[in-house]
């Protein structure tokens, strides 16, 4: 198990690298805008970066990419901005990378969203492989974010891989485990947070509901990669949040 730190992407890029490594395994890269986007980074001077410091790099694109726009032009323009930040994180050495899910308004159906993702994501998948990268799918933290709809994508594009974001399985009471367990053969990456249940708030381990002890054992039962604490805030609680974890991880 590996724990590592996402940058803020509003944030020096430089200052950043610098902070998680000195903590952290490896980087969780957002490739987002401002200050991290693929038009604003220089990836010769992060790959040389992330040497020095011997830190590995996974990839996350824009959360608000609209891969399942009812608009078709929104959604081709999404997946050519995925491919943009693909072939960057291709330079920077990454193997895997996030996308998001998306949804369409209300007025469209749960099968119709599926259907938009799928499509998107088959030809997300093709490009991404021409940089030799891995895509993987992170469950958001809407009510159609559940088990049963996140694993028909993932049925439907047999080359997209998972990967799990913990506070947000736990929403509108969702069972963490069930996605651990049922979908670990296609599981590459992981996001800890915590939260009450109802809104995504991406705060300290063990301040929150979440039943650590049972994610824990659940992870530690079928899983053995790369790990990031999503926990946005004082820097002191971050750091707290990993040590917890670690201890937890090498108690159960």
């Amino acid at each position: 198990m590996k724990l590592g730190y996402p940058n803020n992407p509003r944030k020096d890029v430089v200052e950043e690298i610098k902070w998680i490594a000195e903590h952290f395994d490896f980087i969780d890269f957002f490739m987002e805008p401002d200050r991290a986007y693929h038009t604003a980074i220089d990836t010769r001077k992060i790959r040389r970066i992330l040497n020095e410091y011997g830190m590995d790099i996974v990839g996350h694109t824009p959360y608000y990419l609209p891969f399942a726009s009812p608009i078709e032009a929104l959604r081709r323009a999404a997946i050519m901005e995925a491919e943009k930040c693909f072939q960057k994180f291709g330079e920077l050495g990454a193997e895997y990378v996030t996308v998001h899910a998306n949804w369409p308004p209300s007025l469209f159906t749960i099968k119709e969203g599926i259907e938009m993702q799928v499509e998107s994501m088959k030809e997300v998948v093709e490009r991404a492989g021409d940089y030799g990268i891995k895509v993987m799918y992170e469950n958001g933290v809407g009510e159609m974010d559940n088990y049963r709809n996140t694993a028909e994508i993932l049925r439907r594009v047999p080359k997209l891989y998972f990967h799990l974001d913990v506070g947000h399985a736990f929403l509108h009471g969702r069972d963490v485990g069930k996605f651990i367990r049922k979908l670990h053969n296609k599981l590459k990456h992981v996001h800890i947070h915590d939260n009450f249940g109802t809104r995504d708030l991406h705060i300290p381990i063990g301040s929150g509901r979440i039943k650590w002890d049972e994610v824990v054992k659940e992870l530690r039962r079928h899983y053995d990669g790369t790990i990031t604490l999503e926990i946005f805030g004082d820097r002191d609680y971050i750091l707290l949040s990993k040590k917890k974890f670690e201890k937890m991880w090498e108690n159960l």
